[in-house]
Order: structure tokens, then C-alpha cells, then sequence
């Protein structure tokens, strides 16, 4: 009977530890993963590697064009609201294609794919979520000019440059011990960031470097233009 009891209380302990561990998870990651990720994250915690590891990921950064413009003559308020407006259909199609949110910078989104959760084909999901912002974006700006012609106001469209680059970046939780966010730094992901700020040049809405396009076969992309990239010798490709 005492072997009995010692059994159980370990049993019940390890059940504690486990909730614990679980909820950790769930708190951790709800903010940066669609609660279907979320989930098979804190089924299996094992899978994560949360002190920093580096990674093959695709990263991406999608900014407003013109947002102070845009932004002229609005309210607190208004404006607020214009970027939430903005900011959730974005993000939804991101979380809806396995992506992780990194961060927001004013109107500006960074995400990234194949972490904290292996995914082989992340740079396809990342090209089809950045089509789906596109077609998101459209119906918005629809919804937005009725808003604006019911009010008697002007519309301005809301245009957006997205950047997609793949290659090994360190991520995981960066900070201090007081706050941290699961991100991603390196080279590539400054690459990425460059892609899309050299978009609006090309009069390009989404713009893709060579090592996403090269794992991303079947899908329609025409070569566009290079860009040199400090410290390369060798010039990096882009695509539409």
C-alpha cells in the first residue's frame, strides 16, 4: 500500500507538472500562433526549443505605403481604428497559413514560418499567405470606400509592399528577463526586411528573394531585378 500511494502521488505530480508545462505553452505562444498551433505546441511541448536555436524559416515583413499620408487629419481614434481594421485581416491570413507573428511596428507586420513547429513547405505557405493578404486587402479597401462614400468623405485605397525571404536565422525568445518575444534575427531576415522596403522601386506588391523562389517550384514568379546586399559579394535575385 505505501508503494501504492508513493506510485499515485508521482502519478499526480507528473499529471501537476504536465498543466503546468501546458499552460506555459498557451500563454507563451497565443499571441504569435493560430490557436490550432497553439494546441499541438502544448500537446507535445517537446517539440519546442525555446532558448534559441537557428533555423531554415522564411520571413516576412508587410508595411503600408504612404501611412503618414494616409494618416494626415486622423484622430487618435480614427487612426486606431483604420489599423486594427487593417492589421486583423492581415494577420489572419498569416496564422491561417501556420505562420508565426513576430511583431508589429506601427503599421508595419513581421511573421515567419517553420518555428517554433517544423513545416517542410514552409515558403509555399508563406507565398500563398501573402497572396491571401493581397485578396484580403481588396475586399477591405471595398468595404473601407463605402464607408467613406457614406460619410462623404474621400477614399484612399491602402496599398501594401510584401517582402518573403528563406534561409537559416537564429530564433526564439529574445529579451530581457523581465520581457521577451519568440523572434527571429540574422542576415536573412534583414534580407527579407530590404526586399520589401526596395518593393514600392519596383512598383511591386509582393517581391520574393531566389531561395524562396527556389523552393517554391509550380508557383508563377518572374525574375525582376537584383539587389546588392552589404557584406555579399554576389548580388541576390528577386522575384514577382
Amino acid at each position: 500500500s505505501g508503494a501504492l500511494a508513493v506510485f499515485l502521488t508521482g502519478v499526480l505530480l507528473s499529471f501537476q507538472r504536465s498543466d503546468v508545462e501546458r499552460r506555459r505553452v498557451r500563454e507563451a505562444f497565443r499571441y504569435y500562433l493560430a490557436p490550432a498551433m497553439v494546441e499541438r505546441v502544448a500537446a507535445n511541448p517537446g517539440l519546442l526549443k525555446l532558448g534559441g536555436e537557428m533555423r531554415d524559416l522564411t520571413i516576412m515583413f508587410c508595411d503600408v505605403r504612404d501611412f503618414t499620408t494616409i494618416a494626415e487629419g486622423m484622430d487618435a481614434t480614427a487612426l486606431t481604428a483604420l489599423l486594427n481594421d487593417f492589421l486583423t485581416p492581415m494577420t489572419e491570413a498569416v496564422l491561417a497559413h501556420d505562420g508565426t507573428i513576430d511583431k508589429y511596428i506601427g503599421d508595419s507586420i513581421m511573421a515567419f514560418w517553420n518555428a517554433p513547429l517544423d513545416e517542410p513547405e514552409h515558403a509555399r505557405l508563406a507565398c500563398h499567405a501573402a497572396l491571401e493578404m493581397r485578396r484580403r486587402l481588396s475586399l477591405l479597401n471595398a468595404q473601407l470606400a463605402e464607408r467613406a462614400q457614406q460619410a462623404g468623405q474621400a477614399h484612399r485605397p491602402i496599398m501594401i509592399g510584401i517582402g518573403l525571404n528563406t534561409g537559416e536565422a537564429c530564433v526564439g525568445n529574445l529579451g530581457s528577463r523581465e520581457k521577451f518575444n519568440y523572434s527571429a534575427i540574422g542576415d536573412n531576415v534583414n534580407l527579407a526586411s530590404r526586399i520589401e522596403g526596395v518593393s514600392k522601386n519596383f512598383g511591386l506588391d509582393i517581391l520574393i528573394g531566389e531561395q524562396t523562389h527556389a523552393a517554391t517550384p509550380g508557383l508563377a514568379a518572374i525574375p525582376i531585378g537584383d539587389i546588392f546586399v552589404k557584406g555579399k559579394t554576389v548580388p541576390a535575385r528577386l522575384y514577382a
